[in-house]
């Protein structure tokens, strides 16, 4: 992407670095998230930890070590960190170096999905993402897809806001939206509605409330009225750099009918939400950034929107926000 982004790094926040079952108890995984390789494993109790890559013993990547119990063991000298990042145990049995310790991210695992907080200054999390009901509630689990992306959180997220794309981009037969933007610290809620032909004579109404917690995590409740048709909607959009993203999209549907039923809903609004995805995601690839977008009336509030956004980014939280110019229709 280069020059056409020109976004001021990771915004700070939660994002899904795996789901649940891809990370077994006992097995560890190299990722990459947040510009660098890490380390992301389950201990034998359960709990999920992520640590940067290599040792601090001697420089080993810790991608070729093992878990041991609730311990990461590197392969080189044998050397175990607790889930803290503190060297616990070395190979010789002897005291283990005091200043030995890795990086590590605080984790929330729920709903299936394993979320890390990011922080450019290594700051603690200063919120946390809604947990969802789930099938003891009456919820199908989520049916998650992924695909990489060369894009940002940011860029991604604004989709939340952007109505008037709705129309010209994925074919809704018209797009509105309900009430204001309401902004509360790191959480942006939105309403809208869209209309989409289904034949001649059919015309398949939805309502969406939008619910933006930082830029990692998009909830979207959908209400079918006519039909008492409930499903949850995520967008997740997981910075590996820079430049590029791991964005999931899940859903999730409320007992409707049998069983059978309720899990086909939920199978067609999963495909529904990838297939928008396929369609904006050319778009995302090649775009460029425009810090002051020639805003129209009915492109909905995305000036509200990028405001929001500057919370995220330590370095512009006290910049002097700048209002957005609108054109006239």
């Amino acid at each position: 992407m280069g020059e056409s982004f020109r976004f001021p790094g990771i915004p700070v926040g939660w994002y899904v670095v795996a789901t649940s079952d891809e990370v077994r108890a006992g097995q560890l995984h190299t990722v990459k998230y947040f510009g660098e390789e890490l380390i992301l494993y389950r201990t034998e109790s359960g709990q999920v930890h992520l640590t940067e890559a290599y040792c601090p013993h001697l420089g080993a990547h810790l991608g070729s070590g093992t878990v041991q119990g609730e311990n990461l063991r590197c392969s080189f000298h044998g050397f175990e960190f607790g889930g803290d990042g503190r060297c616990v145990r070395t190979a010789y049995g002897k005291g283990v170096p005091r200043k030995a310790k890795l990086t590590t991210w605080e984790i929330r695992e729920h709903n299936g999905y394993v979320f890390a907080w990011y922080h450019p200054e290594g700051k603690q999390p200063e919120w946390e993402v809604p947990v969802l009901p789930g099938p003891s509630e009456g919820w199908t689990a989520f049916r998650t897809r992924a695909i990489s992306v060369k894009s940002h959180p940011q860029e991604t997220s604004e989709n939340s806001v952007d109505t008037g794309h709705f129309i010209q981009v994925h074919g809704f037969g018209d797009a509105w939206t309900e009430g204001d933007l309401e902004i509360d610290g790191h959480v942006l809620k939105g309403a809208y509605g869209i209309q989409y032909p289904l034949g001649d004579k059919i015309k398949f109404v939805a309502k969406f409330n939008v619910e933006v917690h930082g830029l990692g995590y998009s909830l979207v409740r959908v209400r079918v009225e006519r039909f008492g048709i409930q499903i949850n909607l995520l967008v997740l959009s997981s910075p590996v750099d820079h430049d590029n993203i791991i964005l999931r999209t899940a859903a999730s549907a409320k007992r409707w009918g049998a069983l059978p039923i309720t899990n086909l809903l939920r199978e067609a609004a999963s495909w529904g939400l990838n297939r928008e995805v396929g369609q904006d995601a050319p778009i995302w690839e090649t775009k460029r950034y425009l810090d002051r977008p020639m805003l129209a009336e009915g492109d909905g509030p995305i000036g509200e929107y990028r405001r929001y956004c500057k919370q995220f980014y330590p370095q512009q939280a006290e910049a002097k926000t700048t209002k957005l110019p609108v054109v006239a229709a």
